[in-house]
């Protein structure tokens, strides 16, 4: 990584979080191409590992991007009450940016991609999400047969194009 692009990513926390979650997806994989089962024995604690890391900094990335909004926009929302409808609600009220969060504020409503991410997560604070319980968990989330990865794939591309959609709308979040 050059100087340069580290730099940025020290200033520019939703990029560095999304490169995070590029990374623990790329090592999830590699996993899934050398052993073609990710609950063998021998791999499954790293593989663990690349699926929570992943999923933490899949909702990381949003929580920087709300962050960066309240500090951009003066919300003056502390730091410990940052979620999504208190964003959009102070963002309705403040500056008349109604929509800005609308895109992001649909992904968290039931059934949809993020919201079924943080299930996700937090389903694995008590188990594993490489159990048969949690396959069946996963199909019920999303009411498909996706698999674990392509479903992170997915997941990844939607949120990649989310914050690029939000950032395009407001040059402050750039």
């Amino acid at each position: 990584m050059s100087t340069e692009d580290f730099l940025k990513f020290q200033t520019d926390r939703i990029n560095f979080k999304l490169h995070a979650c590029r990374q623990h997806l790329r090592n999830l994989q590699y996993i899934q191409l050398k052993y073609n089962d990710l609950t063998l024995n021998d791999v499954r604690m790293s593989a663990e590992m690349e699926v929570d890391s992943f999923l933490y900094q899949m909702i990381g990335t949003v929580d920087s991007l709300l962050f960066k909004i309240n500090d951009e926009f003066g919300l003056m929302i502390p730091s410990d009450r940052i979620e999504i409808d208190k964003i959009q609600s102070a963002l309705s009220a403040e500056t008349k940016s109604i929509d800005l969060l609308n895109d992001l504020n649909n992904a968290n409503q039931y059934g949809n991609w993020y919201w079924t991410i943080k299930q996700l997560r937090n389903y694995s604070l008590g188990n594993s999400l490489f159990s048969p319980e949690a396959f069946e968990v996963l199909a019920n989330y999303t009411k498909t047969n996706m698999k674990i990865i392509p479903y992170f794939e997915q997941s990844l591309e939607y949120l990649e194009k989310l914050i690029e959609s939000i950032r395009k709308r407001e040059p402050k979040l750039l």
